[in-house]
């Protein structure tokens, strides 16, 4: 292989190198922002869970038990 051929080889693994860190920038992206409202999501839950908890009857003897039937 001389030089030339060398040169080009060099060039085909560079470019495919820099397309794949450009696929992995994208799907880094993508995942930055599913995670950005899966973590949105979590603090609407939270909030809504403390919101109701504070709400809610403490359990007090007033309440008639809950029946289930089999």
């Amino acid at each position: 292989m001389n030089v030339i051929e060398l040169l080009a080889d060099l060039q085909i693994r560079q470019d495919a190198a820099a397309n794949r860190a450009g696929e992995l920038r994208e799907q880094i992206e993508h995942l930055n922002a599913a995670l950005t409202e899966a973590e949105a999501r979590l603090a609407e839950l939270v909030t809504t869970r403390e919101v109701i908890a504070e709400l809610a009857p403490t359990g007090t003897e007033s309440e008639p038990p809950e029946s289930t039937t089999a």
